[in-house]
């Protein structure tokens, strides 16, 4: 850690929080509520827009997995412009993307091919959101809650993802699918107008940039004052020559990081997995198994909120000891249950939405709290790169389980049987993570 940086963390971490602090923390925390909304939104879209446009269940795999390629390309080649543009323009930049994709989706004609390209579009700016809104709660928070503020932030996601059930519940009876994406393009827009306004630029990436000592101090002294730090009295003369930036995913394997790196890309991947195989197929399964619309999503929005007290809880253990073990146990926990699912095949909504809550529960909270995990793991020279590869590597699982379950599905597997299918990786994951010291 160079000593520019190394000054302005002492700053951050001896200060209360202050408004800036928390206004920040709340904008990356609504940016991921607008993602999850946006992708969770197709999901519960799904059944309605089968009826009036006649998917067959491969069409809805790939129409679910599209802004999951679009999240993967964005997070992978995207988001790492972050450590050379900065957050705060990258970030801007991608929710106006957003809003205007979101807008588009609910105007389209019947076209699968057009949906397909419209929602990988919307998943471009989905992923450059995702991996940098951790980056951005890992450089505001000081030392003492910043495993709590990373994963309260990326908790938006599991948030805006409960909020599209009962949202669509009401919309798409009286004003169609179409509005649901029309009014939350509308809101990710004035989200975006906000963000330029009023959001401040990372002091940790203006201290690692390549502009003047002098420039670099007027502004890192500028932002300090704003969140209520002492202001640095002088640029470091100690201070080493600032690396010139590159976005290179070489750089994940410099500096010993090699090792953990691949860790991480194995666990994303497992988690996304299964996380999306629930999220994408959730409300489809249910009314295959005979179960009415309104069922389904009621039940993914039980998988959402258990996410929600799930993400609270890993959160506030993680002011008091380090995460790797807690995060393990999670995900173990999650494929345990999912395996109980399976073996048990209750016949009431009760059970099975209370075993999906845990489900949630376990497996959200313990991918939520792995952004804050591998935010420690990369310094800030390479954090939205590395952030960025390990969510669009990820991704790819989470683009190949909507249309693997949609040929499962086809070929008449039941909703059971693939719950035990997507237990698999989550005991992966768990296996994984449990080697990590932070």
């Amino acid at each position: 850690m160079s000593a520019i940086i190394q000054a302005v963390r002492e700053q951050v971490d001896k200060s209360p929080i202050s408004l800036t602090q928390f206004m920040v923390f709340t904008i990356a925390f609504m940016l991921n509520v607008v993602d999850g909304f946006d992708v969770v939104a197709m999901s519960v879209a799904m059944p309605s827009l089968t009826d009036a446009w006649h998917l067959s269940p491969t069409d809805k795999g790939y129409i679910l997995s599209s802004a999951l390629i679009g999240m993967t390309l964005g997070a992978i080649f995207l988001a790492p412009l972050a450590d050379v543009y900065g957050r705060k323009r990258v970030v801007v930049t991608a929710t106006l993307g957003i809003s205007l994709t979101m807008i588009i989706t609910g105007l389209l004609p019947e076209s699968v091919p057009l949906m397909m390209a419209i929602r990988c579009l919307s998943g471009l700016g989905i992923g450059v959101i995702f991996a940098n809104s951790a980056t951005i709660g890992t450089e505001f928070a000081p030392e003492k809650y910043r495993n709590m503020v990373v994963t309260i932030v990326v908790m938006g996601y599991a948030s805006g993802a409960t909020l599209v059930g009962p949202i669509a519940n009401w919309i798409i009876p009286l004003q169609g699918w179409h509005m649901l994406f029309i009014y939350g393009g509308i809101f990710t827009f004035l989200m975006s107008v906000f963000m330029y306004l009023y959001m401040p630029e990372s002091v940790e990436f203006i201290a690692n940039s390549n502009d003047t000592a002098a420039n670099r101090l007027s502004a890192i002294n500028k932002i300090l004052i704003n969140m209520r730090c002492a202001p640095l009295a002088n640029f470091p003369e100690s201070d080493a020559p600032q690396r010139k930036t590159s976005i290179s995913v070489k750089n994940l394997f410099r500096e010993n990081l090699g090792l953990s790196t691949l860790g991480i890309w194995t666990i994303y991947f497992m988690g996304f997995l299964s996380m999306y195989f629930l999220m994408a197929w959730i409300p489809t399964l249910f009314v295959n198994s005979g179960y009415e619309r309104a069922d389904g999503v009621a039940a993914l929005t039980m998988f959402n909120l258990g996410a929600v007290v799930g993400i609270v809880l890993i959160a506030i253990i993680g002011t008091s000891i380090k995460l790797a073990k807690p995060i393990s146990i999670y995900f173990i926990g999650s494929a345990l249950f999912l395996f109980g699912v399976y073996y048990q095949q209750p016949d009431t909504l009760f059970w099975l939405n209370l075993l999906i809550f845990v489900i949630g529960f376990l497996l959200q909270g313990g991918f939520t709290a792995m952004y804050a995990l591998a935010a420690r793991v990369y310094p800030a020279h390479v954090r939205a790169t590395g952030m960025g590869w390990a969510a669009g590597l990820g991704r790819t699982g989470a683009i190949i389980s909507p249309i693997f379950a949609g040929y499962l599905v086809s070929a008449n597997w039941s909703m059971y049987q693939l719950f035990l299918i997507f237990a698999l990786p989550l005991l992966i994951a768990g296996l994984c993570v449990w080697f990590y010291r932070d």
